[in-house]
């Protein structure tokens, strides 16, 4: 639970050693803390709103660090309280001395999300935008800067305040035609029903934008499988551009998945290793472990790279166990074919020389994608591609929007369907020609799910919630 008296300091740039780091003060006692801890080189010169100044942060006689203090005055603030911002030279050790010193006269260290919290509650920003920052921070590429800074400027906050008002028009509307019948009128349910369905249609729409969201959030889940000994641990280093898995000739040596995130073109990718699967009788109960999760993760993955040796593999006998899951198909080992293939298309068969390969690959749904050489790198550039092009058929909207476009988080997506089910049963009800105040009552459910979207009317517990999911000094 946040104390909203108190006043709080944090580091508010990452740890570690750089040029520059910052510490972060906020609440009632911001100046007079600083004020104790601060010389400026003009003693006679106070702090002044929005006005940078350079000087000394002493303890005592001593001085710990030269800095640039950049006070704002309340309400004019991040948080619209007292804020003081300390920039000092980039070390751990000298930043964690500042902020010693500002809780030694009067601060208390802040909990995770406490400034965008106080931000929130002070009115200067609402949940939709609170969310955006954090998602923001943890951006893990460009589309989701974009979509982040999207939400952040206030383009949800305003489609939500623009159902709300709609709504709200409505309910009134009814209302008044129940309480003043003679003043208001009638309402006339045909205008009415095509009000609230042109609404929800907008709805439905925002709503469909929660997938696109999630893969920018979280990434797309792409699980490379394959039998033992196949290249997958070493297509993972060659798409990583990294010594990330143990990479040997003996089969079963990758036990358990692993995941890692990579940059496509500015789309986020989370790769999974899984263990090799085979289905002969010299599995061991540590392998066997290893490809029940393999299975599992393909399951919850949005994309197999299924890949093969296609000097022995069977095709068939890997595919069979993606159960339909989207796929592109592997040749890998193309350096260890007599006289190489490095032409931009496909091998052939009669070009390569692996019948036995090709044998159990002659249907469309078994149709090889592509060859590389996990080894030498050869096609990897042209698989990367390939795995954008499943991601514009998997998610068109993620790869074709435009960098002003944003999309939903699922505690919003949750909270919209909620919303657009109270619709449609409120037009349910004027089919049904029932009486108008179950329309208005229906009409309101949604008005409130609309009020948590923004965070006007919700459980403090959810409050709470999204917050300590902020880092410390955001």
């Amino acid at each position: 639970m946040y104390n909203l008296s108190d006043t709080i300091a944090a580091i508010c740039t990452p740890t570690g050693v750089g040029s520059i780091a910052g510490i972060r003060i906020s609440g009632k006692d911001s100046w007079s803390i600083v004020s104790k801890i601060f010389e400026v080189q003009n003693s006679e010169l106070p702090l002044t709103h929005m006005q940078a100044q350079h000087g000394y942060i002493k303890e005592g006689d001593k001085t710990i660090d030269e800095v640039i203090v950049l006070p704002f005055k309340a309400p004019n603030s991040f948080t619209a309280e007292d804020v003081i911002e300390i920039f000092t030279h980039g070390g751990n050790q000298v930043t964690s001395m500042v902020l010693d010193l500002c809780l030694k006269n009067g601060a208390r260290l802040a909990k995770n999300g406490e400034f965008s919290f106080r931000a929130f509650i002070n009115g200067r920003i609402d949940l939709t935008e609170a969310e955006a920052i954090n998602d923001l921070i943890n951006a893990s590429s460009s589309k989701a800067v974009f979509s982040a800074t999207g939400i952040l400027s206030g383009s949800l906050k305003e489609k939500v305040k623009s159902f709300h008002e709609k709504l709200l028009f409505l309910v009134t509307k009814i209302e008044g035609s129940i309480e003043f019948p003679m003043d208001v009128g009638e309402s006339k349910k045909d205008e009415l029903k095509k009000d609230l369905e042109k609404i929800n249609l907008e709805l439905k729409a925002l709503i469909e934008t929660s997938k696109e969201g999630q893969i920018l959030r979280d990434g797309l889940k792409v699980s490379i499988i394959g039998a033992p000994n196949a290249g997958k641990s070493s297509l993972l280093n060659r798409l990583l551009e990294n010594e990330r898995a143990i990479v040997t000739n003996i089969p079963g040596t990758t036990r358990d998945t692993i995941e890692e995130k990579i940059n496509l073109n500015g789309y986020p990718i989370v790769l999974v290793d899984t263990a090799g699967i085979r289905h002969d009788g010299k599995i061991d109960e540590a392998e066997k472990h290893g490809i029940e999760r393999s299975k599992s993760a393909l399951e919850k993955s949005d994309l197999a790279l299924v890949v093969f040796d296609i000097t022995k593999d069977d095709v068939s006998s890997i595919i069979n166990s993606i159960n339909g899951k989207p796929k592109i198909l592997v040749g890998n080992k193309m350096d260890l074919i007599s006289g190489g293939c490095h032409s931009e298309e496909p091998c052939d068969e009669e070009s390569i020389n692996v019948s036995r390969f090709f044998a159990n690959a002659q249907n469309d749904s078994n149709k090889l994608d592509i060859l590389i050489s996990a080894k030498d790198g050869t096609n990897i550039d042209k698989l990367k591609s390939l795995i954008i092009e499943k991601i514009k058929f998997l998610s068109p909207s993620t790869i074709n929007h435009k960098p002003s476009t944003f999309f939903i988080n699922q505690r919003q997506k949750e909270l919209l369907i909620q919303c657009s089910n109270s619709i449609d049963f409120a037009m349910e009800v004027i089919n049904k020609n029932d009486p108008e105040d179950l329309i208005a009552d229906e009409l309101k459910k949604a008005v409130s799910k609309l009020d948590e979207i923004s965070g006007q009317k919700v459980n403090q517990e959810i409050i709470l919630n999204i917050f300590s999911k902020f880092c410390i000094g955001k």
